[in-house]
């Protein structure tokens, strides 16, 4: 995985807590591509590709979207305890209750939201390697 790659690079080693962070990228996936998929639903059925709202439909796609993003952003802020500090942490919560927000929301209109709940989905995951980023740089222990 590219962010497991970059993750040896910037610290010069391969650990635990380098292949968890590239776990974040899996985990985040789904729900990324299925946002996108709601939106072009349509062009997937007529090519004949069973992304998940051609097969399940929009509105339960947008359940499993918001239900895959209860696994990832726990996920993501459980491992600040691994040795990530406090930037790190608050980027963690706040993005991530910016994309439960757009996740929930796109169960109630799943096509009109759906290219909302994708960009949210970029915005996260910008945000929390920036939040990795800045939390190498400063370094702000969660307890003193």
């Amino acid at each position: 995985c590219a962010s497991y790659a970059g993750w040896a690079t910037a610290t010069g080693s391969i650990d635990l807590l380098g292949f968890l962070v590239g776990f974040i990228v899996f985990l985040w996936t789904p729900s990324h591509f299925w946002a996108l998929a709601i939106k072009i639903k349509e062009e997937y059925a007529n090519a004949k590709v069973p992304m998940l709202p051609v097969l399940v439909g929009e509105g339960k796609a947008a359940k499993y979207i918001l239900l895959n993003t209860a696994i990832l952003v726990p996920y993501s802020i459980a491992i600040t305890f691994l040795g990530l500090g406090l930037i790190y942490l608050i980027v963690a919560v706040l993005s991530g209750l910016m994309l439960v927000m757009y996740n929930v929301k796109l169960i109630k209109e799943p096509k009109s939201l759906a290219f909302k709940a994708y960009m949210a989905s970029n915005q996260y995951l910008v945000a929390v390697f920036l939040g990795l980023m800045f939390d190498a740089l400063y370094n702000i222990p969660i307890i003193p």
